[in-house]
């Protein structure tokens, strides 16, 4: 096909150039004739031959090297259209092995929701014929709400460009749903939609079962909880009785150090009802000033100093974030005495916000810092700060102590960026 191109394309010129010799010939014929009337016929020609040549050489050589550069750069086009479409090819038929190797249903719809292509295994499941798609619309096969709720998720992807996910039920089954934007390089545009639909129904079957035990195992928890602290308070009323009758100082050390195991034995199951609670609940936006105010009622504290940078600020955390301001305030309560200096404020930094609790109490050994958050580690229970970091922990939230010993203790929550804001006006 090549080699009949090049030739239509050397006809035209050769044709130009043997009219145009022609002329020339003539045209030089006449003159020599002229200024030359004694010149031979042999010499004559000899001459013109010559000089014919040369011209025609010049005339065709140009017209045959475009053509020639020409043909060149379309054989080098056409191998790389080649080298191209083969690569097209190999990468269509991986793509389309790795579509159809999967479990999950994979379908591509285009920014209208015209479905582009779909995989045997959707195909399967909604009972179509390969060609049965084609050209249709997701709203073709869907209901109204379906295809409303779709169609929102849609544009949803075009506008963010990101992945887009939900969960849905359709004929008594679960499904995961995860819409993916196809991004063109040369545009920058979402020009089509890939979405991944998993059958997530054995799952949610045992997220169910799950959630069924952890509510019979916290029922039986509370009950049991609820029952223990009655009989502490029973064996707490009878030990301080026995005390008050006994006259003998070592039965009554005993019965004092009884008291104290009671009391501890109180403290550890009331932590254990607050561990439980850690993670139940969604994290939420919380006004720290609010929660603060709060936690600070059941211990009776008359004054705290709340600086002006902890009001209307909000931290994402776990419900029992409250616990955490109460457990910070009780703790200085108990080394600080019970009017003690405690002073809240916060700053940023980097992105982060930094709430400092600082007191007016003994303050932490420097070895100590870090043991302090340990389970059991302390003179009372041990349990108060561990449970503060557990609790803060749920929501990538870090605490430490970092004040000097002799001038009190001094704790800085590190919240993330994104975990906090300013509180807006009328935002709840």
């Amino acid at each position: 096909m090549i080699q009949r191109s090049l030739s239509r394309q050397l006809i035209r010129p050769l044709v130009l150039v043997f009219i145009a010799m022609l002329g020339i010939m003539t045209v030089y014929e006449v003159t020599k004739q002229i200024l030359n009337p004694a010149i031979t016929i042999w010499e004559s020609h000899a001459i013109t031959i010559i000089f014919t040549s040369i011209i025609a050489i010049v005339i065709i050589y140009f017209p045959l090297r475009s053509i020639v550069l020409e043909q060149q750069k379309t054989q080098e086009a056409l191998h790389l259209q080649r080298e191209a479409e083969e690569k097209l090819r190999r990468s269509e038929m991986q793509y389309r092995s790795f579509v159809e190797s999967v479990e999950d249903s994979i379908y591509t719809v285009d920014r209208d929701c015209r479905y582009l292509l779909i995989n045997k295994r959707h195909l399967a499941r909604r009972g179509l014929s390969p060609d049965a798609y084609m050209g249709r619309r997701y709203s073709d096969f869907h209901s109204a709400g379906e295809s409303r709720v779709f169609f929102a998720r849609i544009e949803q992807v075009i506008v963010t460009r990101r992945q887009v996910q939900d969960e849905y039920e359709q004929d008594g089954k679960n499904f995961l749903r995860k819409l993916n934007p196809v991004i063109d390089p040369a545009t920058n545009e979402v020009i089509a939609i890939t979405v991944i639909s998993s059958d997530i129904t054995a799952r949610k079957a045992e997220e169910k079962n799950l959630a069924s035990v952890n509510r019979k195992l916290n029922l039986l928890n509370d009950i049991t909880r609820h029952d223990i602290l009655n009989q502490l308070t029973i064996l707490s009323s009878l030990l301080t009785l026995a005390e008050e009758q006994s006259h003998d100082q070592a039965t009554q050390k005993y019965l004092t150090r009884c008291e104290q195991v009671v009391d501890a034995i109180h403290a550890q199951v009331n932590f254990a009802r607050d561990y439980q609670k850690i993670g139940v609940g969604s994290p939420a936006w919380q006004d720290i000033a609010t929660a603060i105010q709060k936690a600070r009622a059941p211990l009776k504290l008359t004054s705290i100093t709340l600086d002006e940078t902890c009001k209307n600020r909000e931290i994402y955390a776990d419900p029992l974030l409250e616990k955490v301001f109460y457990n910070l305030m009780e703790n200085a309560v108990r080394y600080a005495g019970p009017h003690p200096d405690i002073r809240f404020s916060a700053r940023e930094d980097a992105g982060r916000l930094f709430f400092t609790c600082e007191d007016n109490g003994p303050g932490i050994a420097q070895e100590d810092k870090e043991k302090i958050f340990l389970r059991g580690f302390g003179k009372n229970t041990g349990l108060g700060l561990f449970l503060i970091r557990e609790i803060l922990a749920m929501t990538g939230i870090v605490i430490y102590e970092t004040g000097i010993e002799g001038r009190g203790s001094r704790f800085e929550i590190a919240v993330p960026a994104g975990a906090h804001r300013k509180r807006l006006p009328g935002r709840v």
